[in-house]
């Protein structure tokens, strides 16, 4: 009954349009009546979900973003990437992809990637004959390269959830997924350029502007560098990181570049605010939905519906992906982390799947959902940011979630992909 109203309750306040950490709150407070509990519990385990030293990581990565973008940085990633990609066929549509690559060391976040290149390179793709709809479905589709390429704010999550996964090893675990998805997307960005005899670039720019782009592009390129390196070598913590990442975000803009001025600098500090508390608010009210399902036996269902189905890793990652696909089109990325990441992990380590192997591919296969309706956040960000019709970016949107799910496969199937890296790179630091 409990979990039945539960139920209830978000489907219908989902529909009715409330904020989705609302939605969970509100569940969880029904769900708390109808089973007779107190409802301090309701506060407890908000305060429980939020309770951690790793999650002030959220609010300084948010906050390098937010320097890096006020400063206007991501107009140097989208030169190099025009440099690099710009003269194949379709080159806008894989600049915006190669933007995104090199955006990802900035913000870890696909919101993030969305508003920042989308505002550029939108109106830039539709002036050169891309329609916008398509122009959109790039960069929704493109956007979730962010949080598997490090840092990631996915991955902190992950990592902060599950436990003994290391923050390090999944930064490290990233980078080749992250690529593979880039290289997907490109071929898919292609193959359509081709049949709409989309744009490529003639012209080649001089010896002088590429040079100046790629200096440009470095003072960027090296965050993520500094952040895996330090991270791996013990210097610091992965929260040490963030704000180390912030500190050098601060520098380079307001020092190196001056393109960030000191009064601009509380716009920065309230929108780093408004974006971590929502953040938070879901974390917190997701946590007592995890209590709610613990106490209800639902993660001991979950487990013995897999075991009675199957004895089979294979087929048990396979059912674990068609069943994140479909949480994905209903729950938002950190909700189903908290909620889902404890049961399915602790299935997978029964079954021998190694963690950092499930953790990229269950990061992966939910970031998919970002862009799959019903409810999926990149495809209403992306629709007001693009300024289309949710159904022509639904349409336009579509052979790109397709090639991102055969890469999911890839990973799912081919585990040295996401393994080797780390092992590798943890035994050079000893770790």
């Amino acid at each position: 009954m409990t979990i039945l109203a539960l139920a209830v309750t978000f489907v219908v306040l989902t529909v009715l349009g409330m904020p989705i950490a609302f939605v969970i709150g509100s569940a969880c407070l029904v769900a708390l009546l109808i089973s007779g509990q107190s409802l301090t519990l309701l506060s407890h385990f908000m305060y429980i979900g939020v309770d951690s030293f790793v999650l002030v990581a959220v609010p300084m990565f948010v906050l390098t973003g937010e320097i890096m973008l006020k400063g206007r940085m991501t107009g140097a990633l989208t030169d190099f990437a025009d440099v690099i990609v710009g003269r194949i066929r379709g080159g806008m549509g894989h600049t915006n992809i190669a933007a995104s690559v090199f955006f990802a060391g900035i913000t870890g976040s696909a919101s993030a990637d969305t508003t920042a290149l989308g505002s550029v390179l939108i109106p830039t793709m539709a002036e050169k004959g891309y329609s916008r709809a398509y122009a959109t479905a790039v960069t929704i589709a493109s956007s979730v390269i962010g949080p598997i390429i490090p840092p990631s704010l996915t991955f902190v999550i992950y990592a902060m959830a599950v436990g003994g996964v290391s923050v390090g090893e999944l930064f490290l675990a990233g980078i080749i997924p992250g690529v593979l998805v880039a290289i997907a997307l490109m071929v898919m960005n292609y193959r359509i350029s081709l049949a709409r005899n989309y744009e490529k670039r003639t012209e080649r720019y001089s010896v002088g502007f590429v040079l100046t782009t790629v200096r440009r592009s470095l003072l960027v390129l090296v965050m993520p560098v500094l952040i895996v390196v330090g991270v791996l070598s013990g210097d610091f913590t992965a929260t040490e990181a963030a704000a180390v990442a912030s500190i050098y975000a601060l520098v380079i803009c307001m020092v190196v570049t001056r393109t960030l001025k000191f009064r601009e600098l509380p716009d920065v500090f309230f929108s780093t605010a408004k974006t971590s508390s929502i953040m938070f608010l879901l974390l917190a009210t997701s946590s007592v939905l995890s209590y709610i399902l613990a106490t209800q036996g639902v993660p001991t269902m979950i487990a013995n519906s897999f075991q009675a189905v199957t004895d089979n890793k294979y087929v048990f990652l396979m059912l674990m992906n068609i069943s994140l696909l479909m949480i994905g089109l209903v729950l938002d990325l950190f909700p189903a982390i908290i909620i889902f990441g404890p049961i399915f992990a602790g299935i997978a380590q029964s079954y021998g799947v190694d963690p950092v192997q499930f953790g990229v591919v269950f990061c992966v296969n939910l970031l998919i959902g970002l862009n799959t309706p019903p409810v999926g956040s990149g495809l209403f960000l992306g629709a007001a940011v693009g300024k289309v019709r949710l159904e022509d970016l639904i349409r336009e949107v579509r052979p790109f979630i397709l090639m991102e799910i055969v890469v999911l496969l890839i990973l799912t199937y081919v585990p040295f992909l996401t393994t080797t890296l780390p092992r590798t790179v943890m035994g050079f630091f000893g770790g």
